[in-house]
């Protein structure tokens, strides 16, 4: 059986030359999917029966009541819907706003809370908060060390 020229899936090929002629095996499946015809139309699902909403919703109502596996799937969809969550809860906002007074940017903000700052600014516009440039507060003095003895 001849051997193929290129990698082998289990192969670590990064920070490696590749020879001429040889393709990643992700380069090589990018290509294949390019040309399938399914990539390029969308799928689409057929409309559900009212059956088959009365049996999913039963199925559902089941699983929630009698599965043990429910808690731990509802805490990870918990989880998953507060990381890429949209909107800001009112004491986030608050927190932001107080933030702000203080002339902290955009950016300091999103990573004290977590918060994408797109999401920031995009929900303080929402609820008509200025979003515009903040001067810091300056209510500390400037240091008295002998690095400023001549600036009187």
């Amino acid at each position: 059986m001849p051997r193929p020229s290129g990698p082998a899936l289990g192969d670590r090929t990064r920070g490696k030359a590749l020879a001429p002629g040889q393709r990643t095996p992700q380069a090589a499946g990018a290509r294949v999917m390019a040309h399938t015809e399914s990539a390029t139309l969308p799928r689409q699902r057929p409309p559900m029966s009212a059956d088959q909403r009365i049996k999913l919703s039963v199925a559902q109502r089941a699983y929630v009541a009698h599965d043990p596996r429910w808690p731990e799937h509802r805490r990870k969809l918990a989880a998953a819907q507060e990381a890429k969550r949209m909107t800001l809860f009112d004491n986030e906002v608050a927190a932001i706003v107080a933030l702000r007074r203080k002339g902290r940017t955009f950016s300091y903000i999103a990573e004290e809370i977590g918060v994408c700052r797109d999401v920031i600014s995009r929900e303080l516009r929402a609820r008509g908060i200025d979003t515009s440039h903040v001067q810091a507060d300056r209510r500390a003095r400037r240091g008295r060390g002998f690095w400023r003895c001549f600036d009187d």
